[in-house]
């Protein structure tokens, strides 16, 4: 039944594909942010329609949004992707009390490959940020020397693994790293791999046996940060990837997880039928408050672009 299923969404996946790229000739697919408050009560059931639309110029795009807040500031970090460059940086925006932007986005880390899902969490006082270098076949860790601005490399947690959307959180005395990658038959779009380790900045990280501990192109790659809601669940942000890339989003909760076992469920889902602008959204993330997510709209290309391909995001 799985095998059959699996074939269903690569069937569909396909059949969107040859639609969408009807659309694409003449048309960006552009993401953008979502912002707006929210009390923790409702962390379970986000409403992205009742979120502010932040857009990009109309020469990028926005995608992966974490906010972070510090000495009365507040950002979001995100992947910006200018589309003449071909590759993904890292960069804020710093938002007002009304969340509005107060100024333009800002580049923070910016390689010589493309790089996105800026994963960012605290360890011991100091902001460590995982962002996402599939291309580089490994998984790096940044510390913030000068926040927001300055980033330094301070190792490697995965190498020889084409990984995506790592994302850390510590459960009953082990630090996690859930992400999705390419290896044997597992897809990006489609996987789920765990490790664990003693501490987040390890380079030791144990993989689980049962990886990849999902195959589905609906709920199994991270689409943000891994939390506890009021009610003491373990909630897992998940893409769903049906019919095309991004198209919805799913919280998963998490039921058992070891380093021999894992079970989860699915309690939420939406997609971009929130909105009928908007045809894809794929993370969330919340912070201080606040909670943030991306979609995507297609936007007119310059007659320049025509026939350049923008990635999935």
């Amino acid at each position: 039944m799985k095998a059959l299923r699996h074939l269903h969404q690569r069937l569909a996946r396909a059949w969107q594909k040859r639609r969408d790229e009807h659309d694409e000739r003449t048309h960006w697919p552009q993401w953008f942010l979502l912002a707006g408050e929210c009390e923790r009560n409702a962390w379970c059931t986000p409403d992205p329609a009742g979120l502010t639309p932040l857009y990009p110029p109309a020469d990028c795009f926005w995608a992966d949004p974490f906010a972070w807040s510090q000495a009365g500031r507040r950002f979001i970090f995100m992947e910006e992707y200018p589309f003449h460059t071909g590759r993904g940086r890292i960069s804020a925006l710093e938002l007002g009390a009304d969340l509005n932007p107060l100024g333009p986005a800002v580049p923070v880390l910016d390689e010589d490959r493309h790089l996105s899902y800026p994963f960012l969490f605290s360890f011991q006082g100091d902001l460590y940020m995982v962002p996402e270098s599939a291309a580089a076949r490994r998984v790096d860790l940044y510390r913030c020397h000068n926040f927001p601005f300055g980033w330094t490399r301070a190792g490697t947690l995965l190498d020889g693994l084409q990984a995506a959307d790592a994302t850390l959180f510590e459960h009953q005395g082990r630090w996690w790293l859930l992400c999705s990658a390419r290896q044997g038959r597992a897809r990006i779009n489609d996987s789920l791999f765990a490790f664990h380790a003693e501490s987040p900045l390890s380079d030791r990280w144990t993989p689980h046996p049962g990886n990849p501990l999902v195959r589905d192109y609906v709920g199994a790659r991270p689409a943000g940060r891994v939390f506890v809601d009021q009610a003491g669940r373990l909630l897992r942000p998940a893409q769903v990837s049906v019919p095309r890339y991004g198209f919805g989003l799913a919280l998963n909760e998490v039921l058992e997880l070891t380093p021999k076992r894992f079970r989860e469920r699915p309690i939420w889902q939406a997609n971009a039928a929130a909105s009928s602008d908007w045809r894809a959204l794929h993370h969330l993330d919340w912070h201080d408050g606040r909670m943030v997510m991306d979609a995507q709209r297609l936007i007119p290309r310059p007659s320049a672009a025509a026939g350049q391909v923008v990635p999935d995001g």
